[in-house]
């Protein structure tokens, strides 16, 4: 009888409340729609008044909060909150701390006789260029990925793997069950994947590896209580880093469509990085601090940073006569120093800059920059894609071709079948920038990233500026009539998408 009044209770419960839903909707909605405009005007002074961020993303912000009133506001609360409000526990705090210093006090091989051009960075960056590399230019994923699979097979100490995208696809499982074997064989192995870029990942496809003792961590995952402040930070490096002497990063994620074996594109043209020698400090020092930054707790530093653990983990030897600089940063970051960087290097040029990226969306300073090299009278060259994988991207990239044309660069469109993903840059044919930034405000400010710096004459630049020439001849060269030629849908759609870019 007792449960018969309840679930006649819950029923009439439930009956009036649907009642007031359905007499109140328009009331209901009309409060809700009010109660969201009155928070975007109050988040749009706060972005006037108080935000420390750039000028144009507050414009952009404040543009969509006040066009789509109820989405932008959502968007702005799941999206747009700055990183520089954001607060980490005593135990990351402590322990990144704890990392950098140990590292930092390892002693290596510079001098007084590093480039000229890597000083300023090491001044701007607190980074200093490394020698005793030997540096392998890997061009698309039928050079990367068969050293990569070599490697891991060959690993007898530790595998440290991170990826913005891993797929569950072919090449992923073969990747994977490498990981299995090597650690039933004693190898440890610590694997990290964007929480975001690698979300599809399921327990089904991981369980392999759990199964074996294989330490995993999602970094910030959407399921996470704290979306509101990392669902657009996303951490979009690549690195491995095995036995603590051979490192791998660059352009390439883990999938099928890295090796250019989807219907999507004929070609995917990527641009990824082999390092043997003492630069793999910086690589590891990248991938332990993101590590313990997921581990979040105390002591997560101490076995990586004590007398064995240095011997284990720091401890590369010189491979070659190779310089390399490890830039690394991200949105916590006072500084942009991955931009600031990359920026240094172009407003070094003598003769020449030339620039491949997926997404060509610059901020205010560094397209100012760009354009001021390029009306010096430099040989500047951009090549973007000429087939997008994401509209807004796609679009917001060609709303700049045009001030690039203006200032006297030379833009260049990929095969309008392929896709270029590639990451580089190569001035005076001397020094370069390879890794996984883009040349966008995401990379720029929202997205943890990193590159290598490489200084002077060798087989890496050499192969570099081989494969930019080879790029030149595949591509098509923007002329000012294409401009004109442009449909008023077209420029609509370009005009939306930059305006957007710097929240994107």
């Amino acid at each position: 009888m007792r449960k018969l009044i309840q679930f006649l209770v819950i029923v009439v419960v439930l009956t009036l409340v649907e009642y007031l839903l359905i007499t109140q909707a328009a009331t209901l909605f009309l409060i809700s729609s009010l109660i969201i405009q009155l928070c975007g005007v109050v988040i749009a002074i706060r972005l006037l008044l108080f935000d420390q961020r750039n000028t144009s993303s507050k414009v952009a912000w404040i543009a969509v909060i006040f066009v789509i009133p109820v989405l932008g506001t959502i968007s702005y609360l799941v999206f747009g909150r700055n990183p520089a409000t954001r607060r980490f526990t005593t135990a990351q705090v402590i322990e990144k701390e704890k990392l950098i210093e140990a590292i930092h006090v390892i002693p290596n091989n510079t001098h007084e006789k590093m480039p000229r051009l890597s000083k300023r960075i090491a001044h701007l960056t607190s980074i200093e260029p490394i020698k005793g590399n030997k540096i392998e230019v890997l061009t698309n994923g039928e050079e990367t990925f068969p050293v990569l699979l070599d490697a891991l097979r060959k690993a007898e100490n530790h595998i440290h793997i991170q990826y913005y995208i891993f797929k569950t696809d072919e090449i992923s499982t073969e990747i994977r069950d490498i990981l299995v074997e090597r650690a039933k064989a004693g190898v440890e192995v610590r694997f990290m994947f964007d929480g975001l870029g690698s979300s599809k990942l399921k327990k089904d496809f991981l369980k392999p590896l759990t199964d074996v003792g294989v330490e995993i961590h999602a970094f910030d995952p959407i399921s996470s209580p704290w979306i509101v402040r990392t669902a657009n930070l996303r951490n979009h490096r690549k690195i491995v880093v095995i036995d603590g002497q051979i490192g791998f990063t660059g352009g390439l994620n883990i999938g099928e469509e890295y090796r250019s074996n989807t219907p999507d594109f004929r070609v995917w043209r990527d641009t990824h990085l082999k390092i043997t020698g003492q630069a793999v400090i910086e690589l590891q020092e990248s991938f332990l601090n993101d590590w313990i930054y997921m581990e979040n707790r105390k002591g997560a530093a101490d076995k990586f940073i004590n007398e064995a653990g240095l011997k284990q983990y720091f401890s590369p030897v010189d491979m070659g006569d190779e310089w390399a600089q490890v830039i690394y940063g991200g949105p916590y970051d006072k500084e942009k120093w991955v931009r600031d960087s990359m920026l240094d290097l172009i407003d070094s040029a003598k003769e020449s800059v030339w620039i491949v990226s997926p997404y060509f969306v610059p901020d205010e300073e560094a397209l100012a920059v760009i354009r001021r090299v390029a009306m010096s009278g430099i040989d500047v060259r951009v090549i973007i894609p000429g087939k997008g994988d994401r509209g807004i991207s796609f679009h917001g990239s060609n709303a700049y071709v045009k001030t690039m044309l203006e200032a006297g660069a030379k833009m260049y469109a990929y095969q309008d079948d392929s896709f270029v993903h590639a990451k580089a840059m190569l001035v005076d044919g001397t020094h370069a920038a390879v890794g996984t930034a883009n040349f966008d405000v995401r990379s720029f400010r929202l997205n943890h990233e990193l590159m290598v710096f490489l200084y002077d004459e060798s087989e890496a630049l050499r192969h570099l500026k081989r494969d930019f020439k080879k790029d030149f001849e595949d591509s098509r060269l923007f002329t000012m009539k294409d401009m004109e030629e442009k449909t008023r849908t077209t420029r609509i759609k370009e005009v939306l998408s930059s305006l957007l870019s710097p929240i994107l």
